[in-house]
């Protein structure tokens, strides 16, 4: 036992080095469960609209939105976990005439993550793993919003379908991680309109990469990448209405002990024509803590 564990020493520090760093993560090959909570603060400049040209909104509107995020990943098996998060939003919007404030509760996602490869295990390949979730329209979606200016906007409004994979490499005392996803919403039915609403199908891609600067303190870069392809209402594509959000910024985590990690990030869109479609285009602060039982 005690030769087992010698061996596994390296492998054991590059698991542990990533699976915390940012957001639900997964799970450290010993844990059974972990838990957390996220809160994050994002400012809007201004928007892309459907030529993807960019608006700041100078001193003629501001936004912001207040999440914070309760999540916990759960081992089935030894590969495979599943995740649940469930989040609360609190939004104020403010025009020269009108200003709103709205809370609710925003869409819960859950899903499951099966590790094909786990990190270590062959040297020369990348961990594999496939991600598979769904999310469900707790929130108010816009359409729904009673508060001034759609304050209290919390969600979309539909279920979304989504499949992934993550792919990560670790050379001591580096780490990289691809992600990529794909999503699809289901259609709903709007009740201010009484007609059926489809929101188009989406990919996702991440890229994240980082190292250990110190024992038990990782310092990550990552960026985001979201496109959506145009809605359909009443059986009627909606030309123009397509969705592309592009993202950077940087993490810190902290292993304050074996089961306590603290967790910040800090990330904004770029603000320039062309890097965006109908989006809001944000800044966003992170702050959040995971505990991990074993």
């Amino acid at each position: 036992m005690v030769v087992v564990f010698s061996v596994s020493k390296a492998s054991a520090a590059a698991c542990c080095m990533s699976a915390t760093t940012q957001g639900v993560g997964r799970l450290l090959i010993w844990e059974e469960f972990a838990v957390g909570i996220n809160t994050s603060v994002a400012v809007s400049l201004g928007y892309w609209d459907a030529e993807g040209q960019w608006r700041r909104y100078g001193n003629s509107y501001s936004e912001q939105e207040w999440r914070t995020e309760l999540w916990g990943l759960f081992a089935l098996h030894r590969r495979l976990s599943s995740y649940l998060q469930i989040p609360f939003v609190v939004g104020h919007r403010e025009s020269p005439q009108l200003e709103g404030l709205g809370v609710g509760a925003g869409d819960i996602q859950a899903g499951v993550r099966y590790e094909l490869l786990e990190v270590g295990e062959y040297d020369e390949l990348p961990a594999v793993a496939l991600i598979a979730g769904v999310s469900a329209p707790v929130g108010t979606p816009v359409q729904s919003a009673d508060e001034s200016l759609g304050a209290d906007t919390t969600g979309r409004g539909a279920w979304v379908l989504t499949l992934g994979t993550s792919l990560e490499k670790t050379v001591l005392p580096w780490f990289a991680r691809l992600n990529i996803g794909a999503s699809l919403p289901l259609p709903f039915k709007r009740d201010d309109l009484e007609v059926y609403q489809w929101f188009g199908p989406g990919v996702q891609c991440g890229a994240m990469g980082g190292v250990e600067v110190t024992q038990g303190v990782v310092v990550s870069l990552f960026a985001r990448m979201s496109w959506e392809a145009d809605y359909q209402l009443d059986g009627q594509t909606i030309a123009n209405s397509a969705r592309t959000d592009v993202s950077a910024g940087t993490t810190l985590s902290w292993r304050l002990s074996p089961h306590w990690t603290l967790q910040s990030s800090v990330s904004t869109g770029f603000f320039v024509d062309g890097l965006g479609d109908n989006q809001p285009g944000r800044v966003v602060t992170n702050l959040g803590m995971r505990y991990g039982y074993f």
